[in-house]
């Protein structure tokens, strides 16, 4: 009964729990478990598993619940959730965020698991002296139920207006990376929805790893770090500012290009759940599925030139004989002999290069990952991705659920730290634009016929390739400045 007595105010063990039975009701059953399948069956059943001869390939698994989640969305009947036409997606500016600052600081003990110092209950409360703080606490652990209640009514009841939290949360958006355990996921989904408290106006940091881990090796140290991370914490409350609520106007239909099978099962299934689907086929004859959907508007014996653009509005120029006209879409899906005989531009005026199919590969650097089927252009999909052995059905079920997931239900906001680019010093070398792996850089005319480049929000992750090109110091991150660098680096020298 150890485990009872660390676990302490949490009281997460019982052991009077008694074994309880749940019904739940689906539509669809995916199975995911080979070995689950004796057990569970019907017409309903979905498999997305392959065959127990077949080797292990993390992208083919992948690739294979892509598949099932397409054959799913169909059966179910997705055409309600479809937009058409086009529409405008932006978010309002972020209320929470308001001018009045009102700090609250909360610090959890992590149960005390790591261990705790009386010197730390005196140091946060100190906390609560300093401007603009109207709020600090020690708490036993944040990431549970009470712990996340007890935060949004301290918020509500005092008006606060930005948050430290000093847990186990590594960052506070709205996004999961590799370091995000159940504690951190439940603690963050617990916080930010529907109470009122935005990521914009919180500032996390993980005291676990970074001080309380450190206690039994050197409490003096542990005990500077901690003081550091909370002070540091404080200021940067001060100085937060709204996540970009970036404007685009979307295409609500999407392109495949090509007519081989997988290609022809993008569509099918893309039509099948209600989108509009322009079909571009290589041969004289349009495939079957165009006389099997009304939503399927084929162009026979077209030639596509080149695609521009990104997610929302790519342009894709195309010419029937001597006809040429431009075809808009939000999403593209391109078929493996279409990728190597397209060619993409992602500014008019600026040069044309092949849409290139790479994937991660172990001790392999400089590829970001994208999940199989996608390229680093936003909404331009590959239907036949090579070098993944699943069936081309399946890979073209892969990729319509791709492109139907990518498309806008609502409005769209940033969730990330973008980079700015301060067009007054822009020297127009394109540098940056070069490399960008996402496209997200454009250039624009000045007031004085010059050029500048300028970072579409919505596409920017933050990676800071850009900045580290930029030979006039234009492109910078609002979060992390090279005015936070410079300080950073003063006081390294001072203490040395």
């Amino acid at each position: 009964m150890q485990c009872v007595d660390v676990c302490g105010a949490i009281r997460a063990i019982d052991h009077d729990q008694t074994e309880t039975h749940q019904v739940q009701n689906a539509g669809i059953i995916i199975l995911a478990d080979p070995e689950m399948a004796p057990q569970i069956g019907g017409e309903d059943v979905i498999r997305a598993y392959g065959p127990k001869s077949s080797r292990t390939d993390v992208y083919a698994m992948m690739m294979r619940g892509y598949s099932a989640a397409a054959q799913a969305m169909v059966t179910l009947g997705g055409a309600s959730l479809i937009q058409k036409g086009q529409g405008l997606s932006f978010y309002q500016p972020d209320l929470s965020l308001t001018g009045d600052v009102r700090i609250g600081v909360f610090v959890c003990k992590c149960a005390e698991s790591l261990g705790w110092l009386p010197d730390m209950d005196l140091y946060v409360e100190k906390l609560g002296r300093l401007e603009n703080v109207v709020h600090s606490e020690v708490m036993e652990s944040a990431c549970i139920p009470g712990g996340i209640s007890s935060i949004v009514k301290m918020v509500r009841d005092k008006g606060l207006t930005r948050l430290v939290l000093g847990s186990c949360a590594c960052c506070a958006l709205n996004f999961y990376c590799s370091a995000c355990t159940d504690q951190r996921s439940r603690l963050k989904y617990g916080l930010f929805n529907a109470t009122g408290i935005t990521a914009s106006m919180v500032v996390t940091r993980n005291i676990r790893g970074e001080a309380l881990a450190l206690l039994k090796k050197d409490p003096s140290q542990a005990m500077s770090k901690f003081e550091g991370l909370l002070e540091r914490s404080v200021k940067a409350a001060r100085n937060l500012e709204p996540f970009s609520s970036p404007s685009r106007n979307y295409n609500f239909a999407a392109a495949v290009i090509g007519d081989s099978e997988a290609a022809v099962h993008s569509a099918s299934i893309l039509a099948g759940v209600g989108m509009d689907v322009f079909m571009f086929a290589n041969g004289d004859k349009p495939p079957e599925i165009a006389d099997k959907f009304p939503n399927i508007h084929c162009f026979e014996n077209t030639v596509v030139n080149q695609i521009s653009g990104t997610l929302g509005d790519f342009r894709i120029d195309i010419q029937s004989g001597e006809f040429v006209q431009s075809i808009h879409a939000g999403a593209v899906i391109l078929g493996e002999k279409s990728r190597k005989n397209i060619r993409y531009v992602h500014q008019n005026g600026m040069k044309s290069r092949n849409i290139i199919c790479s994937m991660q590969e172990k001790d392999m650097a400089g590829i970001p990952f994208f999940y199989p089927g996608m390229t680093s252009i936003a909404g331009l999909f590959l239907c036949s991705p090579p070098g993944i052995r699943i069936s081309e059905r399946q890979k073209g079920e892969a990729a319509a659920v791709l492109a139907a997931a990518v498309m806008p239900r609502g409005p769209r906001k940033s969730k990330g730290y973008t980079v700015v680019i301060d067009k007054e010093i822009c020297r127009n070398c394109g540098r940056c634009v070069a490399a960008c792996p996402y496209q997200a850089i454009t250039l624009h005319e000045n007031d004085f016929g010059g050029w500048y480049a300028s970072v579409d929000e919505a596409f920017c992750k933050g990676c800071g390739n850009c900045i580290s090109v930029c030979p006039s110091n234009a492109a910078d991150s609002p979060y992390r400045s090279q005015k936070f660098f410079e300080q950073t680096l003063e006081n390294i020298l001072l203490q040395v």
